[in-house]
């Protein structure tokens, strides 16, 4: 019996799509319109030039199919438009991670990245901060 708790309706992408699918959120960003593989060679060469045009059209096909992206026809092409924003693929990858690594043992997960030195003391202050204004915000709900 697993211990852990997945975020329910969550899939994480494998690292080919989601490669993809930060290119597509950078340029939506950018407020590029229309994004389309074009436009994906051209400003994000150095990312997607090993790969055959085949092999991104096949990522994207499956980004649309699990619902991340709209693929609309424009014109003799497609055009793509996230469906799911990055923050929050983010905060659910980052609940996955916890749930399926760190068994929902968030102070575990914090005190690995405290001994490896991942975390400054800059970060520890920024996040005290974070929770103090998190906290007080619950208490005024």
């Amino acid at each position: 019996m697993s211990m852990s708790r997945k975020v329910e309706g969550f899939m994480k992408l494998p690292e080919s799509e989601l490669e993809i699918m930060q290119i597509i959120w950078d340029l939506d960003r950018k407020g590029v319109e229309p994004i389309h593989t074009g436009v994906i060679y051209k400003d994000y060469s150095d990312v997607v030039g090993r790969l055959k045009l085949t092999t991104v059209l096949t990522l994207i096909t499956r980004l649309a199919a699990k619902g991340y992206i709209a693929i609309e026809k424009n014109g003799r092409f497609n055009s793509y438009k996230p469906k799911m924003d990055e923050d929050t693929y983010n905060k659910l990858a980052a609940a996955d991670f916890v749930a399926t690594v760190y068994k929902n043992d968030t102070k575990s997960l914090l005190s690995a990245l405290l001994g490896n030195g991942d975390i400054t003391e800059e970060d520890i202050l920024e996040l005290r901060a974070q929770i103090k204004n998190g906290e007080n915000s619950k208490t005024e709900e």
